[in-house]
């Protein structure tokens, strides 16, 4: 039998467990990687450039194979998915583009669907040919989770064209690697 001093340690205990688990665990994480195809200097609108792309549509389906790894993972679909991480990089086959901040001077990627977009998450300004997004937080990603539970979603760039774009014809095309968690 436990003693006053040893229930009070054991109750404590028991507190301090709870209250440092996580609110759902992670049943399943993956990164998924999309390519966005190229931006051009005659796609400046607004003085703002986007680009968009359906998971479902990428080659492979990545986004769909993390979906069924999560599936199987938890017996059941997930009750939520959230990107943790994401990092944009100039693909390989760009043309007269090798730093974002020749054509951005802020980037933001955005998830969205027919009904609505959400912002994600933003570079302020973008240097170099890999950038990581800064991941909003407090996002809430409610308005798009059946569409992200059934992989039937867009994710997108857009953001504010740089003060002088490259001189010439180029062509910028972006590779987006976003690391998913799916929830319980």
């Amino acid at each position: 039998m436990l003693g006053v001093i040893g229930r009070l340690v054991l109750i404590g205990g028991v507190a301090l467990a709870v209250s440092g688990c996580p609110e759902e665990p992670v049943a399943h994480s993956e990164t998924v990687s999309l390519k966005l195809s190229g931006m051009k200097e005659g796609d400046v609108k607004n003085n703002e450039f986007s680009e968009e792309k359906n998971v479902n549509s990428e080659s492979g389906n990545p986004y769909g194979e993390f979906t069924k790894a999560a599936e199987n993972a938890l017996g059941k679909a997930p009750s939520r998915i959230a990107p943790q991480s994401a990092f944009l990089r100039i693909h390989s086959d760009s043309e007269g583009v090798t730093s974002f901040g020749e054509v951005f001077a802020s980037m933001e990627l955005f998830f969205a669907n027919s009904a609505t977009t959400i912002p994600v998450g933003t570079v302020a300004s973008p240097q170099g040919s890999s950038v990581e997004v800064a991941l909003d937080e407090n996002v809430d990603l409610e308005p798009l989770m059946a569409s992200m539970i059934g992989g039937d979603f867009k994710v997108g760039v857009r953001g504010a064209a740089a003060a002088s774009l490259p001189a010439g014809k180029f062509d910028l095309r972006i590779t987006i690697d976003i690391k998913f968690e799916a929830y319980e």
